[in-house]
């Protein structure tokens, strides 16, 4: 990799592996179905494909509203 992802460790959340996808299409069957703007799609694609690097989700109302309003980094040290 030529440059370094943000935060310093790409998280790359795509279940890859066929027997773990399996695992979790599986389970996913199972959960309530929740329905998503085109941008919370496109917010949760960059999460799992590393996009949003270092994020493993949706931030929480701490880290949102420091780097919203105050523009602090996330509440690890890391700026987003």
């Amino acid at each position: 990799m030529a440059n370094s992802p943000h935060g310093g460790i790409l998280k790359d959340l795509v279940a890859r592996d066929a027997p773990r996808r399996n695992e979790l299409e599986a389970e996913a069957e199972k959960l309530p179905a929740i329905i998503l703007t085109e941008r919370q799609l496109c917010d949760l694609e960059l999460i799992m494909n590393g996009g949003f690097s270092p994020l493993e989700s949706f931030m929480n109302e701490a880290d949102y509203n420091g780097c919203v309003r105050n523009y602090l980094p996330l509440l690890d040290g890391t700026p987003f």
